[in-house]
């Protein structure tokens, strides 16, 4: 709950720069920032708990967000383009993971209690 408040926040202030020009607010650019929001929430959580693909998450949460502001002309990227982020990104973490960890249990789709 608290990660979507931190989300309405940034909408919030987001939408106030848009009312004075300073930022161009589309859906495309709202769902961006949503996603790189959950993908950057998710990381955190994963290393909190000392798994290492959180790592994961996060680089592809910076893609995002690099895409979204348009800091290095990324925003001419294809879907595909996009989703081999994702799937390099989580690469990297779960590389990480095993190179740093002995036992490597990647639980994504498990319920944690």
């Amino acid at each position: 709950m608290k990660a979507f408040s931190v989300f309405l926040v940034l909408a919030g202030i987001l939408l106030f720069l848009s009312l004075f020009g300073f930022v161009n607010m589309t859906f495309g650019f709202v769902m961006e920032i949503l996603f790189a929001t959950l993908f950057g929430v998710e990381g955190i959580r994963e290393l909190v708990s000392k798994n290492l693909v959180g790592i994961g998450g996060l680089l592809f949460s910076a893609y995002i967000l690099v895409r979204a502001f348009d800091l290095f002309s990324f925003s001419s990227t294809s879907k595909a383009q996009i989703f081999m982020a994702f799937i390099a990104s989580y690469l990297i973490g779960i590389g990480i993971q095993m190179l740093f960890k002995k036992s490597v249990k990647v639980k994504f789709w498990e319920n944690q209690r």
